[in-house]
């Protein structure tokens, strides 16, 4: 297997493979880098991964989009697609469910197999410093100012580490974890440390807490990318994730002793921040542009006080952009889903398949097909998964039959219409939530929902697929919904149908929503008469606000996964005409203390006019192209 030595060694694989750009036009830190970024992640295949070697203020060249696509995560990973590391995993797991061997193969399996677990635990450089200290900065020294973090977004509090290692120990058992939680720079020495309340960064915190004593923290930024992966990989609690590193390397990481403090890191990183978190000490973090698409509001995190900075002789800045997607997390998204998915099944051994939609942002949803054997599996599978470990974080969880393409994109989401019994396949509940989740009825806890799309069997209500009512379809006929809507003081803007031959169709309906209007659900419902016998064409009613793009099928999607809570937001209304005697409508729309909403609804991350003109100015020159722009949220 061809291992991936460290980051210099991972960008020549990209440079001999074409996936790799130079860009030797100065360009600026502050958003610069990330307009140009996100031109290319939001690009076909993902673009190519930049290599900025002319950082204004800066002699550290600044690497991002590394991993943006499906070829150069294959190449980081050994030159394997995701699904062969996933029967690598499967090969391994008989080792926990030996069996005798029956034959010279198996034999020589499971030998190779036990070879292979030797060699990938993290080993300890005993003697000396490592390659990551060969420059060492202490005391006042110490200046964060020299490396090139960069500004995402216009409404950024300031300027983010986007893909620090975190290292530290727990203070019970000495475990150790590595995640990855951002960073803002706060000062020369100080960052604010953002790990969320459920991950285990933050529970060993809360151990230093109760004894009142400082915490010891290293940060790597820039690694190998097996490295890189093991920090967002949703490994049970406590376990080492330096291991999964070990397993996708086939080599174990070689870890070095920091000089400040007694936590260990890679020996082959860019760049190390060591230093300790106060156990009572906290400041003001964000608002940050977040993967969900939306700034996260300012809250009170703990301080990092670094005591030193080491790094390598000539040093890469690595570092990513998030946002609404498609952007680089995506295929690291992608590489968990499968790689993992041999781990999930132990614990729940009828699932065949998994699915995280973009669009979902990675917690808001989850498509899983199964293996059904008996009544209501897929209830069971809701139940248990909402209280398992990352995945109690998915606010929608989709269970549908094995077989099923589940990439299948658009047919999936026909196949999902046209499968579902509104009045027995919707199952709604409450449950904690990703602390980024800003939708739900409180911080860290909200509405679940889940849909159970299998194919009923005795035992269940196997009432059969009933045709949809049939009704007027023409944009005349559905105009004069909007005029409904209208005259009722709903200011619908446009619609469209999506899906008029499914036994579910959707009405999507944008509107101009007033500052001092909530509760829309009930509103369109009243307008459009729903709930009696009319007869309409559709069975689902979306409401999203007027400024949305209702064309665009992976906006519409985006917006319900992310502005929807199950319990505040979706309104079951019984119309007798429907197929199953049941309409839903579902508010997508920006939330106020009218909704029952008490936060400040976020603002979405859109980049400024000024920096897009400056990026048009530059990309002939840094790309031999025209400029192009890619389409905005």
């Amino acid at each position: 297997m061809k291992y991936i030595k460290d980051l210099s060694h991972f960008i020549k694989k990209l440079e001999a493979a074409g996936e790799l750009k130079r860009i030797k036009v100065p360009v600026d830190s502050d958003l610069e880098i990330s307009e140009i970024y996100f031109r290319h992640a939001r690009s076909p295949g993902g673009g190519r991964a930049l290599l900025f070697e002319n950082v204004e203020n800066s002699t550290m060249p600044v690497l991002i989009n590394s991993l943006g696509s499906h070829r150069r995560v294959s190449i980081a990973f050994g030159e394997r697609t995701m699904d062969e590391i996933a029967a690598s995993i499967r090969k391994l797991l008989k080792l926990v469910q030996f069996k005798k061997p029956s034959n010279l193969s198996e034999i020589i399996s499971l030998f190779s197999s036990v070879i292979y677990v030797l060699r990938i635990p993290p080993g300890k450089k005993r003697f000396g410093k490592g390659r990551c200290q060969e420059i060492v900065y202490t005391g006042d020294e110490i200046d964060l100012g020299i490396l090139p973090v960069i500004k995402s977004w216009p409404g950024d509090a300031g300027k983010f580490i986007t893909l620090p290692l975190v290292f530290t120990r727990s203070l019970k058992d000495g475990s150790t974890n590595v995640g990855m939680y951002r960073m803002q720079i706060l000062d020369r020495r100080t960052t604010a440390m953002h790990w969320q309340i459920h991950k285990d960064g933050s529970n060993f915190h809360s151990e230093y807490r109760k004894a009142g004593r400082r915490m010891p923290v290293s940060v790597a930024v820039g690694s190998d990318p097996a490295v890189v992966f093991s920090a967002i990989a949703p490994m049970p609690p406590k376990m080492n994730e330096l291991m999964m590193a070990g397993f996708i390397r086939g080599r174990g990481v070689r870890m070095v002793k920091c000089i400040t403090n007694d936590l260990y890191v890679p020996e082959n990183a860019e760049i190390i921040l060591e230093g300790y978190v106060d156990p009572f000490e906290t400041a003001d973090e964000g608002p940050f542009g977040d993967h969900t698409g939306y700034y996260t509001p300012v809250e009170k995190f703990p301080v990092f006080h670094v005591t030193a900075v080491t790094m390598k002789k000539n040093p890469v800045y690595m570092t990513t952009v998030v946002g609404r997607s498609p952007q680089e997390d995506c295929y690291l998204a992608y590489a968990t889903e499968r790689i993992f998915l041999p781990l999930f099944q132990m614990l729940a051994p009828e699932v065949t398949d998994q699915m995280l939609p973009w669009d979902g942002c990675f917690h808001n949803c989850a498509v899983i097909s199964i293996k059904k054997e008996f009544p209501y599996q897929a209830r069971k599978l809701m139940n248990h998964l909402w209280g398992f470990s990352q995945m109690s974080f998915a606010k929608s969880l989709i269970i549908t039959d094995d077989g099923v393409n589940l990439s299948g994109g658009e047919n999936l989401t026909r196949h999902i219409l046209d499968n579902l019994d509104l009045s027995r396949d919707v199952i709604i509940s409450k449950g904690i939530l990703d602390q980024l989740d800003h939708s739900g009825i409180a911080p860290l806890y909200g509405g679940k929902i889940g849909l159970d799309v299998t194919k009923k069997i005795p035992g269940e209500d196997a009432s059969g697929i009933k045709k949809h009512a049939a009704g007027k379809k023409s944009r005349e006929h559905l105009e004069k919904y909007l005029m409904q809507l209208k005259r009722k003081s709903v200011l619908a803007a446009d619609c469209r149908l999506y899906g008029e031959k499914l036994r579910n169709p959707v009405f999507i309906v944008s509107v101009n929503k007033k500052k001092n209007q909530g509760k829309l659900a009930k509103k369109v419902s009243d307008a459009l008469k729903l709930s009696g016998n009319g007869v309409f064409p559709f069975t689902v009613v979306l409401v999203l606000e007027g400024r949305d793009r209702i064309q665009d099928n992976s906006t519409v999607l985006w917006k319900i996964f992310g502005n929807v809570d199950p319990v505040r937001d979706v309104l079951r209304v019984e119309n007798s005409s429907s197929p199953d005697g049941i309409i839903y409508v579902v508010d997508a729309t920006d939330k106020n203390t009218n909704d029952g909403y008490d936060r400040v609804w976020p603002e979405e991350n859109l980049m400024d006019d000024k920096t897009i003109e400056k990026v048009d100015l530059k990309w002939e020159e840094m790309f031999g192209e025209k400029s192009f722009k890619t389409a905005r949220p």
